[in-house]
């Protein structure tokens, strides 16, 4: 999975939307709704809560555990609007890239890996023996 890398305070954290980015957002950001998503980077409140979602799952896919919270991003990020605008920019890359098919670029082009997967998966239950299993 693609990580986002921003500068805060010193430090870079890695930024990813996943599935547990998603579950997280839905139970911070009440009625939460991914077509809605532009609006919440326009809130200070709502915009951190991306932010810890998107570094917590960053960190995670890095090896390492968040070790800092809203407080501390939100004592750390300037209000001036190049600051906000930053790290608007790299919450919209964060969930471009996890919105985005993971493709291998081969002599053909470009090959959707987990539509490959699930070919190669139907193509095992069909022959005699075939079994069930979903790998995400």
């Amino acid at each position: 999975m693609k990580r986002t890398k921003l500068k805060i305070g010193g430090r870079i954290f890695a930024l990813a939307y996943t599935l547990d980015a998603m579950c997280e957002l839905s139970e911070t950001i009440p009625d939460f709704d991914m077509d809605k998503f532009s609006e919440y980077t326009k809130k200070p409140q709502q915009m951190l809560d991306l932010l810890v979602a998107l570094a917590r799952e960053g960190e995670a896919l890095e090896g390492r555990m968040l070790d800092v919270d809203k407080k501390w991003f939100g004592s750390h990020i300037s209000p001036a609007p190049a600051s906000i605008a930053k790290v608007q920019v790299a919450i919209f890359t964060a969930l471009a890239d996890g919105m985005t098919m993971e493709t291998d670029t081969g002599e053909d082009g470009e090959v959707d890996v987990v539509l490959e997967e699930i070919k190669k998966k139907d193509a095992r239950d069909d022959s005699p023996g075939g079994g069930s299993s979903t790998t995400v």
